[in-house]
């Protein structure tokens, strides 16, 4: 007897452990599907917890690392609010995360704080003693893996938090302009450091 139409052949049936190994190849290529758009979504740096109490939307600019002889002296990170200007850093409210690598003193610090501001001549006349007292009121001394987030606020100056904690508040808003122009001023002694922070580059 012949077929008028094309006869269809009923579809293979898979043995029971193909079957099995089928629905565990099925779930594992799911498992890496979700694991990588985990990844993807969580590339992006959370705010630490401190900026959100001052900063609205606070996004990260860039990250860097200073190094001194080829020695890592701390990781940087700038965040910004939206329509952030590098140009006019002074007039946008912005923080800068440190990170540190190396144990440095707090004196040490507001010493070399002052030294690159006043190479930048951004230090008054006769604000010298008043400044280098405020910065080592506000510096601590810091080890490996302690953080020091310092949060530009314009109109009312600096807040400097440790470890999440504040630390300080400097209500003079020059000082604090100064002081970030460390990192942010296109005169600055660190320019890649600072491209790297502006996301501009190496």
């Amino acid at each position: 007897m012949s077929c008028n139409t094309p006869c269809k052949s009923p579809m293979p049936q898979l043995s029971a452990p193909l079957q099995a190994w089928a629905r565990a190849t099925a779930a594992l290529c799911l498992a890496w599907l979700c694991a990588c758009g985990s990844v993807q979504a969580s590339s992006t740096p959370a705010p630490p917890a401190e900026l959100t109490r001052e900063l609205e939307k606070p996004v990260l600019a860039g990250s860097g690392r200073l190094r001194w002889l080829g020695i890592p002296v701390y990781d940087a990170s700038l965040w910004t609010e939206p329509l952030f200007v590098p140009e006019r850093f002074g007039a946008h409210a912005f923080a800068l995360e440190i990170r540190y690598a190396r144990s440095i003193s707090g004196s040490i610090l507001a010493d070399a704080s002052l030294k690159q501001m006043q190479a930048l001549d951004l230090v008054p006349s006769g604000r010298h003693a008043a400044w280098l007292q405020a910065l080592t009121g506000a510096l601590p001394d810091v080890k490996p893996g302690d953080r020091l987030t310092g949060m530009h606020l314009p109109d009312k100056g600096l807040r400097l938090y440790f470890n999440g904690q504040l630390q300080k508040v400097i209500d003079d808003p020059l000082l604090s302009q100064s002081f970030f122009a460390i990192w942010l001023s296109p005169a600055t002694q660190e320019p890649r450091l600072r491209a790297q922070l502006l996301g501009l580059g190496t």
